[in-house]
């Protein structure tokens, strides 16, 4: 006899875990490999112009931050560069980290990079500063944060 019974419980799916035991850790590691391989061209994984890649730099520096450890020295690795180019002390007086925001911001969508990188690693800088900076530039982050830790069970 055939029992068409359905299981008790799906292996993965209970307790909200849709994409299984996941760690924002897991999905910063994905977000890097997406990004890495849209930038540099992929079938798949489609990141064709700077828009796309400062975008997807802000969502994967967002996602360094909030999974923390390596992950976010990484991130704040990155973002050393343009806040000590734009930031204080850099000869351009002390605009803030609200104003060093918005100098990352420009610097990510406003040139016509020939190279997709660049607007990339503005963004994961910008999602750092942003987080730092507060106000309407904390908003996002907070966001992309908040889903983060409710696509891995933890919020």
């Amino acid at each position: 006899m055939i029992d068409f019974a359905a299981p008790a419980a799906v292996q993965g799916i209970t307790d909200g875990h849709v994409l299984g035991a996941m760690t924002l850790s897991g999905l910063a590691l994905g977000a890097a490999i997406a990004l890495v391989l849209g930038v540099r061209g992929s079938d798949f994984i489609k990141i064709d112009n700077k828009k796309k890649a400062a975008w997807w730099g802000i969502i994967t520096g967002t996602l360094f931050e909030a999974a923390g450890g390596t992950w976010a020295d990484v991130a704040q690795g990155i973002s050393d560069v343009p806040k000590s180019a734009l930031g204080e002390g850099s000869g351009f007086g002390d605009p803030g980290l609200g104003g060093t925001a918005l100098a990352i911001t420009l610097m990510a969508f406003g040139p016509s990079w020939k190279k997709k990188i660049w607007p990339a690693l503005f963004g994961i800088a910008g999602a750092v500063v942003f987080g730092q900076a507060g106000g309407v530039w904390g908003i996002l982050v907070s966001i992309v944060r908040m889903a983060a830790a409710k696509i891995v069970g933890g919020a």
